[in-house]
């Protein structure tokens, strides 16, 4: 990354990578909550009983409850390229970045008896920037978090200010 412009071709590509990865876990989930619950279905039709009220609404939900994190989800990510274009213009006005963390998302998490499955991992950055300490987070892929650092802490007319590993140390 050597200017704005490709700093933000690079953040609007990553996010469309995450949108198509966010659509496959939903997809992903609410398929396993189908097989499920067909499974349960199938059980309970087996046994002849009566289904009382309750447990039809719970299956119901069932049936939809995977789903709303990820319209959660939907719609933090319609938002997004604003704030991209939001995050590249105060970067381009010489703002400041106070602090910069990187972690690691899973979009699909399925607990086992024994291990967690983390499926689809997608890079983050949480970034706050200015004197009105404005929140953003992007997505980046692994391999640009190295570079998007790089870039971040080069811009002359801003740095980083937290984080910083050089300190002034007093001799008393």
């Amino acid at each position: 990354m050597r200017s704005l412009q490709e700093l933000k071709a690079t953040l609007t590509a990553i996010h469309d990578k995450d949108k198509k990865q966010l659509y496959t876990a939903m997809i992903t989930a609410e398929v396993a909550a189908l097989i499920l619950l067909a499974l349960v279905i199938n059980t309970l039709a087996k046994s002849g009983a009566e289904i009382p009220l309750i447990l039809k609404l719970m299956l119901g939900l069932m049936a939809v409850g995977p789903v709303v994190p990820y319209a959660i989800m939907l719609v933090q990510i319609a938002n997004r390229l604003q704030k991209i274009d939001e995050f590249t213009d105060l970067l381009g006005k010489g703002e400041t970045i106070s602090n910069l963390q990187t972690y690691t998302d899973y979009k699909l998490i399925l607990p086992l008896r024994l291990i967690r499955i983390r499926l689809f991992p997608m890079e983050y950055a949480q970034i706050v920037i200015g004197p009105g300490r404005k929140t953003f987070k992007l997505p980046l892929s692994e391999e640009n978090v190295q570079p998007f650092r790089a870039f971040v802490s080069n811009i002359p007319t801003g740095t980083i200010v937290g984080n910083n590993p050089s300190a002034n140390w007093s001799v008393n």
